[in-house]
């Protein structure tokens, strides 16, 4: 007994001791306005029950667009979203707030430069960042025209067989055309369906048990969550990934080097960048961050370009004006031809549409990050240090505040110049801004563009979803539970 209330003693000394050391941290958080997640006993049966779908609306619903801020605690954590552009913008370029949040650690448990911490994002981002300019980009386009040929025979398979689901086509489609950005070819879109499953649809898997564990706190601690079948199942896909693809791009890529180096060549890639002996990193580094880049860059893409199709099979008006467009510089014709630089660059309306299908429904709904110092934001809120930071890129994308009572439809026109002025510069953030903005945009919008007007010049797009109907959720990523499902045929020209 008396051991017992010894232990309660000592409990509350060290309770109180923390919220006395913490006093300033918690009175500025108290200041804040409460979202919809909380700890009362309908919180926790909803954290508690919560999968991807729920924790989607969970999230939406806490932060709106139409406040400054609202804030949430899991744990002892507090989250607080920013929806002003004008503290978006404070957040996204201060250089008290580019670290991320430990909960990124639950994705990080490959690290690479998209979810490290500060340091290792700094050392990473330095090397990488020249390969991935515009000039670069030159040496990656002739790739993006040569592998869209493969995907266009496998949609020759897909022609007027019904309605198939566009992601799991885009998505085979992007991981062979990354990997042959890293100089590994492998045809990915006829392996046998177990060697996709390794890697494609055990990814989205791979991405809901990192977002679950994030909500649930007490998952937040290693040795609870190492005995769950979550982490089975995630050390299976880790290991996947790395014995299908990563292992024989590291070793593809070194014999390439040394090749180069032998003719007195210099690379102009990043993955031999990263194998460089002159840059000293380790073999694991090397391994987690090329498994880092496939895995978002895969993943992004593939929803953004499949998201694209669904949205012109619903509006077929929007559809044919793309295509009007395209008839307009490469003339009336079903195979587009080369799309270089210049080409591309004439895809104005394309453009447009890629822009706005990422406004109404961004890849990455949330940016998050953590703050070193108070920051303080509109109407006097001040953030103290450690606050985890949430910019709802969905929120304020839809907020009809900044883009006008039709926020929630689809029209690219809103992305014409004199339309788009209007809008404040960090109300749309579909790939986030400042520093660590994401570092392949210009890839992943050159590739769209040449994936899309290949398939529209030779494909009428159709659907039947509606997107007021589609059920999205959070897989770290955000992507339709109903999957994409178009129908095409081959587009007749008069």
């Amino acid at each position: 007994m008396i051991i017992t209330e010894f232990l309660i003693f000592i409990f509350v000394i060290f309770v109180t001791k923390y919220f006395w050391d913490n006093r300033r941290f918690y009175y500025l958080a108290y200041k804040i306005p409460q979202g919809n997640l909380d700890y009362s006993l309908k919180g926790l049966y909803q954290i508690l029950t919560a999968d991807s779908k729920k924790i989607f609306n969970l999230t939406y619903e806490t932060f709106n667009a139409d406040k400054v801020c609202g804030k949430a605690w899991i744990g002892l954590s507090l989250f607080v979203g920013v929806v002003k552009p004008e503290d978006v913008k404070k957040v996204l370029n201060s250089k008290d707030c580019l670290d991320k949040p430990f909960v990124i650690k639950f994705a990080n448990i490959l690290k690479g430069s998209i979810f490290g911490d500060l340091n290792y994002w700094h050392s990473h981002r330095k090397l990488l960042n020249p390969y991935f300019g515009a000039k670069n980009l030159l040496n990656i386009i002739p790739i993006f025209n040569e592998k869209v040929k493969a995907l266009m025979d496998h949609f020759k398979k897909l022609e007027e067989k019904g309605d198939f689901n566009a992601f799991y086509p885009m998505s085979a489609f992007t991981l062979e055309t990354i990997l042959k950005v890293m100089h590994y070819e492998v045809d990915i879109q006829n392996q046998k369906s177990e060697v996709k499953s390794a890697f494609i649809e055990n990814l989205e898997k791979f991405f809901e048990i990192i977002t679950v564990r994030i909500f649930q706190p007490w998952l937040h601690l290693d040795f609870i969550f190492n005995f769950t079948k979550r982490n089975k199942k995630q050390n299976e896909f880790l290991r996947d990934i790395g014995e299908v693809f990563t292992k024989n791009v590291i070793k593809n890529a070194k014999n390439l080097l040394k090749k180069e180096e032998n003719n007195n060549e210099k690379s102009k890639s990043f993955i031999h960048a990263l194998v460089s002996p002159k840059n000293n990193f380790s073999y694991q580094e090397i391994h987690d961050e090329v498994s880092t880049i496939i895995m978002a860059a895969q993943d992004t893409s593939a929803i953004a370009s499949s998201t694209t199709l669904m949205l012109l099979g619903i509006h077929k008006n929007i559809q044919q004006k793309v295509v009007d467009e395209l008839h307009g510089i490469f003339g009336k014709t079903l195979d587009a031809p080369y799309l270089d630089f210049e080409k591309i660059g004439e895809l104005h309306y394309l453009d447009m549409v890629i822009n706005e299908t990422m406004r109404l429904v961004p890849v990455v709904p949330y940016i998050l990050r953590v703050n070193s110092k108070d920051i303080e934001i509109s109407e006097g809120y001040v953030l103290p240090a450690k606050t985890f930071i949430i910019i709802p890129i969905l929120r304020i994308h839809r907020s009809k505040n900044i883009w006008g009572e039709d926020a929630d439809q689809f029209r690219p026109e809103r992305f014409e110049k004199e339309n788009f002025e209007k809008i404040p510069s960090y109300a749309y953030i579909p790939f986030a801004k400042g520093p660590r903005m994401c570092i392949g945009w210009r890839y992943a919008m050159f590739f769209m563009k040449i994936q899309l007007a290949n398939i529209l010049l030779r494909y009428e797009v159709d659907s039947d979803m509606k997107l007021e109907e589609v059920n999205f959720q959070l897989h770290v990523t955000m992507n339709s539970a109903q999957g994409y499902n178009i129908s095409i045929k081959e587009r007749k020209l008069n």
